[in-house]
């Protein structure tokens, strides 16, 4: 027995009107339809439903019988149709994110700040971690989405270019080491001999800054390694060393008394979202890039010196 939705919906449509004219209107069915698929429903229960006259339609015996049951079923799935189809809705609105903590202390807060007064109804929870538990989370599906400088393009992970970004150094605001001559940033060279704060030698950011310096044949004086770009941040207010970081660390630095100066040549980068192959992009995450790469790229604050190209 193979009873299906439609059955039972033109079954207690007939029983309703009394009418196989009547249903087959209203439920926008020839006449020849309608009662095909009634003689199929009474074939697979193997008994009449209903008794056809010239003038009417009735139920029989059997029919009065399976009427309530018909109506049950009917009323319970489509009840459920509208509980998953609002749960959907709901699912729609809400997302699973992630990034790094120094985005998640920077830039995150007025994105969310914007993003609820533009959609109330959007319920965003954030997640902030290093990058490489940020890409086995959104593999695993745990997150709907993330941010961040992704270098590696893996298999199973849609990696999609938000903006661009490139390598700046951010010093002391009243380190007047480099040659700043002409306000268009400094060199490479004018790191020579110079502390470096760092990020560990197995980050990947960290490995793309050490071969640009050997490219460029620049020795730094010493490193101090830390384990964060906020941290490298608040050492370079103290005048411990230059920082190199992605320029979109801007919003991290309009906090602290610090300049950031243009590295020429200059190295360019990708920011990225990052999500699983395979699955569906929801509007209100499109929504959210949007917000969230316009916030990036707006002017943080005055503190910062030689504005960046």
């Amino acid at each position: 027995m193979n009873l299906s939705l439609k059955q039972l919906k033109v079954f207690l449509g007939v029983a309703n009107a009394s009418s196989f004219t009547k249903t087959a209107q209203s439920m926008h069915l020839s006449q020849a339809a309608l009662s095909a698929i009634i003689r199929e429903l009474e074939t697979q229960l193997q008994c009449r439903l209903l008794e056809r006259t010239t003038r009417t339609v009735s139920l029989t015996e059997a029919g009065r019988v399976f009427y309530p049951t018909a109506m049950k079923i009917v009323e319970t799935l489509e009840k459920s149709v509208i509980e998953l189809n609002e749960l959907g809705r709901q699912k729609q609105s809400s997302l699973l994110l992630g990034c790094t903590p120094m985005i998640a202390a920077s830039l995150m807060p007025p994105v969310l700040s914007r993003f609820s007064k533009v959609y109330p109804h959007a319920q965003i929870e954030l997640v902030d971690r290093a990058p490489g538990e940020l890409l086995q989370m959104v593999e695993e599906g745990h997150l709907d989405a993330a941010f961040g400088v992704f270098f590696s393009q893996l298999s199973g992970i849609d990696r999609v270019p938000i903006f661009p970004t490139h390598l700046v150094a951010v010093s002391a605001l009243d380190d007047d080491g480099p040659d700043r001559r002409g306000g268009n940033g400094i060199r490479w060279t004018a790191l020579e001999g110079r502390p470096l704060i760092t990020l560990p030698k197995d980050n990947p950011l960290q490995r793309l800054i050490e071969a640009t310096l050997s490219k460029e044949e620049v020795n730094v004086s010493r490193r101090i390694v830390v384990g964060h770009l906020q941290t490298a941040v608040a050492m370079a207010q103290e005048g411990l060393g230059t920082a190199v970081m992605p320029s979109f660390c801007r919003h991290i630095c309009s906090r602290y008394r610090v300049r950031i100066d243009m590295i020429r040549p200059e190295v360019a980068l990708s920011f990225y979202r990052i999500t699983r192959v395979g699955r569906d992009t929801l509007a209100v995450l499109d929504q959210f890039t949007e917000m969230f790469t316009e916030t990036a790229q707006e002017d943080p604050a005055p503190i910062i010196a030689d504005e960046l190209d």
